[in-house]
């Protein structure tokens, strides 16, 4: 008799979530996905309801050669730069192409995750329903969903509107106020770019400088210059000299703004703090509306003064109509038994660092497992890789699939807890000279660890083992190709996982077909030049 498979939820079917179903299904895994909402992508689904979601203006700020899944190609009439709905769209031709539809359940609200160790399994309670029994879970629910607001003296005395980010869907519905928006941050360029051409006065409230990227130079998507060689010099870098690799990126970004941008001074975005600290923000009409003054730039907001008045760090005083926080999210671990809640026994050092800002910090094995049930409860969305959160989810669930498998394993329990203090000690070193985002790591460290876990064999065969050195003997295209051309999602599925992962046959005509279209685009720009 056949072993039956084990049960695995998902909790929460946003990409992460998504991605999560495909793969462990992939390995043998009888998989069911919950979703609260009656829709799957998450914030990429635009809703007027009081859910984080895109603006039907939003724009990706990753091109859509590096915001895809690795075995699953935008379609080639698609835009670099693709509206939303176009990203939702994509999602769901996903979920359809890989028939996974029946395995996930919508509308569903799970209401908490309890462990049962009397019968060695998870329990999931669902509102108005009987509690369902699975043998693993992933926790998927993201880092989107608990609106993070900064505390303003004599904030309660303000009676103007006052909402957050996740609340702001109609810009028409701002016409003829005066609105501040807090943040500057992706979220908070497009807020206020958003609101030019509907409110009266658009302020932009900034407590901190920061780097500004559009998303192309040239008709060609910024991203395309990040080669796996540049990643590989970088990451020696980070590894061994992590003071200078913190100088030599923010000199890179920089750079970057500096050949698409004049950075006026009155602005106050610069000098922008380390990017360690503060992600650039990719926007193409943040800097062309603060030269037209459609938005203005002010400092942070000190206190309110008046019950639509608020005062300025620098004693500038505003009469305004709303405030819209553009100020990001927390975490939120409440669906779990507080007993395996990640967050419980943290470090007090995150706590006393000013970088934390009062969000929680998880304690978890490459900020993915739980240091309590490894072998069966795992964590989605805490992990930050300055790319697209599509290849990194895809990676990402590849690896616990395997690792839940059995093809690859973790190391013993206390060498897990090493690895996370150590982990700890350094974000919070970093977290006491600025604002941290308790999901960084060192990228290049991470996606080594996931790789190998995964089984994609891109680190061997790119690196100077012999695997290295056979691929640059024998296929000298595609090794120029990785090692030169744009690193897109696909090239975490164009190697043989040696019963690992799965290999996806059309990689390899994916990668040259973007990296054909790449070189047609610079052979065009050169003839505009030359004309």
């Amino acid at each position: 008799m056949d072993k039956q498979p084990q049960k695995v939820a998902v909790i929460g079917l946003g990409i992460a979530g998504l991605v999560a179903v495909k793969n462990l299904l992939e390995v043998g895994f009888d998989v069911t996905g919950f979703e609260r909402s009656e829709y799957v992508g998450g914030l990429w689904h635009y809703t007027e309801q009081d859910k984080t979601s895109v603006l039907p203006s939003t724009i990706i700020n990753i091109s859509k050669e590096r915001a895809a899944f690795t075995d699953f190609p935008y379609p080639d009439c698609t835009p670099s730069h693709c509206p939303s709905a176009k990203v939702q769209e994509y999602i769901e031709s996903y979920v359809d192409h890989f028939n996974f539809r029946d395995k996930l359940r919508l509308g569903v609200s799970v209401e908490k995750v309890r462990r049962d160790d009397a019968g060695n399994r998870w329990v999931v309670d669902i509102q108005g329903s009987e509690p369902e029994y699975f043998d693993k879970v992933i926790m998927a629910t993201g880092g989107n969903n608990r609106p993070h607001i900064p505390k303003v003296e004599d904030m309660d005395n303000f009676e103007g509107d006052v909402l957050h980010s996740r609340a702001f869907k109609r810009p028409e519905l701002f016409k003829g106020k005066r609105v501040v928006v807090v943040g500057v941050s992706n979220t908070g360029a497009d807020t206020a770019a958003a609101l030019c051409g509907h409110a009266e006065k658009v302020w932009l409230s900034r407590s901190h400088g920061v780097i500004v990227i559009p998303r192309k130079r040239d008709g060609i998507p910024f991203d395309h210059t990040l080669t796996a060689r540049t990643m590989a010099f970088m990451a020696m870098f980070e590894s061994r000299f992590p003071s200078l690799y913190e100088i030599i990126f923010n000199a890179i970004c920089k750079k970057m703004q500096d050949n698409a941008f004049k950075m006026r001074p009155e602005w106050g975005l610069s000098p922008a703090d380390s990017v360690l600290h503060v992600l650039p923000v990719i926007s193409d009409n943040l800097i062309p509306l603060l030269e037209s003054g459609d938005i203005t730039s002010i400092p942070k907001i000190k206190r309110v003064t008046g019950p639509r008045e608020i005062e300025l760090m620098d004693g500038t005083r505003l009469y305004v109509d709303t405030i819209i926080w553009c100020t990001g999210y927390k975490a939120d671990f409440s669906l779990l038994d507080p007993r395996v809640d990640p967050t419980r026994n943290t470090t007090p050092k995150w706590a006393e660092a000013i970088g934390s800002r009062g969000k929680p910090l998880p304690r978890l094995y490459q900020n993915v497992f739980s240091l309590d049930y490894p072998d069966s409860l795992a964590f989605l969305g805490n992990v930050l890789v300055t790319t697209s959160a599509f290849p990194i989810s895809d990676l990402c669930t590849m690896a616990i699939a395997q690792i839940w498998k059995g093809n690859s394993s973790l190391p013993p329990i206390d060498e897990m807890n090493r690895a996370t203090d150590k982990h700890h000690e350094a974000i919070c070193k970093l977290a006491n000279r600025g604002s941290v985002v308790p999901g960084w790591l060192r990228q290049a460290d991470w996606l080594a660890w996931a790789d190998k876990a995964a089984g994609s064999q891109v680190y061997e065969h790119l690196g100077w083992g012999s695997k290295g050195w056979k691929l640059w003997w024998n296929d000298r295209a595609l090794y120029r190709m990785l090692m030169d051309g744009v690193f897109t999602p696909f090239v975490w599925r164009v190697f043989d996982g040696e019963g690992k992962r799965k290999e996806w046959d059309g990689a390899r005509e994916a990668i040259e077909k973007v990296n054909a279209e790449l070189a047609a685009a610079k052979a065009r720009n050169k003839n505009k030049k030359t004309q």
